[in-house]
């Protein structure tokens, strides 16, 4: 199939290297408002547009990777849809609930494919440290702990995205959605309790957020997202007979079992940036006629956007 991006910056990279990758997958064109010309130069055997519009009218488009920062996921996706593109759309799909829900009603009247760019979820090591430990390789799950925490000086700025309230910037939007989606995973996402405690910066974005998570069956989740604070960006799932370690759990190639003494190491590397395994996803459902993907369905990104309003209500109340 021939891809266009709406958007190009660093991720856009990296999801381009992975797509050179994935057999029969084709970067067509780009679309970019801010470096087109920049662009054209780059990638000489490429289409560049310098607007999202003219890269939807054309025809040889058959899916659209939109990029663009958080606050324009709605309205491009809605706009590549209503073009006749299926559409994969970078985390989190939309900032809140409401959009979640435009895009699915606009996808399944459009006939075309949409899924939310969690890559995580398609990542073979963390799958089998997930499948092992419901499959009670650690006993009865009991507690979580995931963090992703990084800092960035030179994006800590009022008009950058990370900190930027009209880019829909912050660290929950941005990092959050990697362990709040794990514990769904784990643990569903329905939580019974949830407490909060964030520091909201002086644009008005939360800076760091530390959320627990209590279960109906007496599991507990400890998460933490920071876009000023670095952290180990590891997970630990704990059991009653040990816990599993997946260091870097967000692009994880690793795990670790570990039951006492006894430490078995399971090495699963991901294809090409790690992004391969959910354009395969996209091929596979379009291949098949699929509009939704089984593995991140158009239901679980409401139920995480719902999740993710939640916290939010409890941070922004507090300010």
């Amino acid at each position: 199939m021939n891809w266009g991006f709406i958007g190009f910056g660093r991720i856009a990279r990296k999801f381009l290297e992975s797509l050179l990758a994935v057999e029969g997958e084709v970067p067509y064109a780009f679309a970019s408002r801010s470096n087109a010309q920049t662009l054209q130069q780059e990638f000489p055997h490429v289409k560049v547009y310098d607007s999202y519009e003219a890269l939807l009218q054309d025809p040889k488009v058959d899916v659209v990777y939109i990029s663009t920062t958080h606050n324009f996921h709605c309205e491009n996706t809605i706009a590549a849809l209503k073009a006749g593109k299926h559409v994969l759309c970078e985390k989190p799909m939309g900032v809140n609930s409401h959009e979640i829900r435009k895009m699915t009603e606009v996808a399944e009247a459009s006939g075309k494919f949409l899924m939310e760019a969690m890559w995580t979820r398609f990542l073979p090591a963390y799958n089998e440290a997930l499948r092992r430990a419901k499959a009670g390789a650690i006993g009865p799950l009991n507690y979580l702990t995931a963090s992703f925490g990084f800092r960035s000086e030179d994006k800590l700025t009022a008009h950058g995205r990370l900190l930027n309230p009209e880019l829909a910037g912050g660290a929950f939007f941005d990092v959050g959605v990697y362990p709040l989606t794990m514990a769904a995973d784990l643990f569903g996402w329905h939580p019974e309790q949830i407490q909060v405690t964030a520091r909201v910066g002086h644009t008005g974005v939360d800076e760091s957020v530390q959320v627990q998570l209590s279960y109906p069956e007496g599991a507990l989740a400890q998460l933490f997202a920071s876009v000023t604070t670095g952290t180990n960006k590891e997970a630990c799932i704990y059991g009653q007979d040990g816990f599993i370690r997946l260091p870097l759990f967000w692009k994880a190639q690793s795990f670790e079992i570990v039951k006492g003494d006894v430490i078995e190491k399971v090495e699963l590397p991901f294809l090409s940036t790690g992004y391969a395994h959910e354009i395969i996803e996209v091929r596979d459902c379009i291949r098949r006629g699929d509009r939704q993907s089984a593995r991140v369905s158009l239901n679980e990104s409401l139920k995480s956007a719902q999740l993710v309003e939640k916290i939010r209500g409890h941070i922004f109340k507090e300010v």
